[in-house]
């Protein structure tokens, strides 16, 4: 990647999301070291990392943290990815509805999924699904979130490789996505999710937004800012070319949003698995003025 290493970076992975294996405080001393001044820590579905969050916040008092979340919701136009920064330390009790179903939701698609495979003539078992999560996942998280979903990959590579279940990923996504067999739960609902981070005081995002908005169709847009109510967009991401940066920074400033930026790192280099092996942290094109502009309406946490 060319981009020069920005001065914050607010969506990052740690092993407490299902498909990442960086530590929690590897974001912190490599903050530190970098000059990286602001970070937020963004796992999929939920805050369980936030214990470790707040001790690494104490420990690298120069590295200043949002305590965040990647939400994923489903609505009428499809699911979106949203990363919600300025989440309480403490969950409302509606937050904490809302992370209990997330948590539910992550269980029973892995158990939906090894049964609709099963079902299929692909057997797949829950005790399988178990033995690959810990081939990656700490003990911790496990003792926490129970036996969720897989990483892809990790997945593909038992399905196909090990199991030969199939000659490769199309015929396997082929099957997962199939009309037969048992349906797979979708995402909480965007209206279930996002007010009740709003109501929280929490700031909502639309991440790495290419294909949602069909690169550049403004109509989308528009639809899209209606129905999630959004305040504001990644305007950087990996998978954003960079011509469209300036698009989504122009757009959010037609509609007073603010603009945000992140690698979406999900392992560091030396990490024995790379998922996501494309991010690298902090490496976006995200300019300082994005970040003057979200500190003046999102605090910074203080441990």
């Amino acid at each position: 990647m060319s981009e020069a290493r920005a001065l914050f970076d607010f969506h990052l992975h740690t092993c407490w999301s299902y498909d990442a294996t960086c530590a929690v405080e590897r974001y912190f001393a490599d903050a530190a070291k970098l000059g990286v001044t602001h970070i937020a820590i963004t796992d999929h579905h939920q805050m369980d990392a936030f214990p470790e969050v707040a001790a690494a916040a104490k420990k690298y008092p120069q590295v200043n943290c949002i305590p965040g979340a990647e939400l994923t919701v489903h609505s009428p136009l499809g699911t979106f990815d949203m990363v919600c920064l300025g989440l309480p330390p403490v969950p409302t009790p509606e937050l904490q509805q809302v992370f209990a179903a997330y948590h539910n939701w992550q269980r029973n698609y892995g158990d939906a999924l090894c049964a609709k495979l099963t079902a299929l003539g692909y057997p797949y078992s829950r005790e399988e699904r178990e033995m690959l999560l810990r081939r990656y996942r700490p003990e911790k998280t496990i003792n926490v979130q129970g036996i969720t979903h897989v990483q892809n990959s990790i997945q593909n590579d038992y399905l196909i490789k090990e199991k030969k279940l199939f000659p490769d990923a199309d015929a396997k996504n082929a099957a997962v996505w199939s009309e037969k067999g048992p349906a797979l739960p979708h995402y909480p609902e965007y209206d279930f999710v996002l007010p009740a981070v709003k109501r929280a005081g929490g700031t909502v995002f639309i991440a790495h937004p290419t294909n949602y908005f069909k690169i550049n169709d403004l109509k989308r847009m528009d639809a899209l800012r209606e129905m999630l109510q959004f305040d504001g967009i990644e305007c950087a991401h990996t998978s954003v070319p960079h011509e469209l940066t300036p698009f989504y920074r122009q757009y959010c400033l037609d509609h007073g949003l603010l603009s945000t930026s992140g690698s979406d790192q999900h392992c560091a280099p030396d990490d024995p698995f790379h998922f996501c092996s494309e991010t690298l942290f902090a490496r976006h094109i995200g300019e300082k003025r994005f970040l003057d502009e979200i500190l003046e309406r999102i605090p910074v946490f203080r441990p």
